[in-house]
């Protein structure tokens, strides 16, 4: 496990506590909106909401739904994994292996990289933008801004040290 790995490891259980913290909280909005059996909610503008959240319910034997907190905590772990396995792999990607890399600030779609390269202080953050192709479909995409002993540097300019 390389550095940058163990100090993206550090905010798996928060990634986990989001995931729970969002689809339960989806959950009970839905559940406000439409009663405990959620009548209606397949002919309402929430039906997507629902089916997103759908596979973390489960049917008490009065008909209401629950969260069904073993599949809600297991499908956390798993988002966690792949959310920690993915930062890094972007991460490595544009910058190689940092030395004592420390995670200053991370989020689902935003983060903040402090290690050295090669002796040099080096901070990275990344953010992810919403930007559209000239077909006009959106996408994701990922600039990151690289700092090396406090002077922006290019990714082409990072990569050559």
């Amino acid at each position: 496990m390389t550095d940058l790995t163990a100090a993206l490891e550090a905010y798996r259980p928060e990634l986990e506590a989001r995931f729970v913290r969002n689809v339960t909280r989806t959950i009970e909005r839905l559940v406000t909106k439409f009663g405990a059996d959620l009548r209606g909610v397949y002919n309402s503008s929430e039906a997507v909401g629902y089916q997103s959240v759908r596979e973390f319910t489960t049917r008490t034997d009065d008909g209401d739904v629950a969260v069904h907190a073993d599949r809600t905590e297991a499908a956390a772990r798993a988002y966690a994994e792949h959310t920690v396995t993915a930062w890094a792999a972007k991460i490595e990607a544009k910058t190689g292996s940092l030395e004592g890399a420390e995670v200053v600030r991370g989020d689902g779609a935003a983060f903040t990289i402090r290690g050295t390269k090669d002796g040099r202080q080096v901070l990275i953050h990344q953010d992810m933008i919403v930007n559209v192709s000239p077909r006009g479909l959106l996408f994701n995409q990922f600039p990151a801004r690289i700092y090396v002993e406090g002077k922006f540097t290019s990714a082409a300019k990072f990569a050559a040290l």
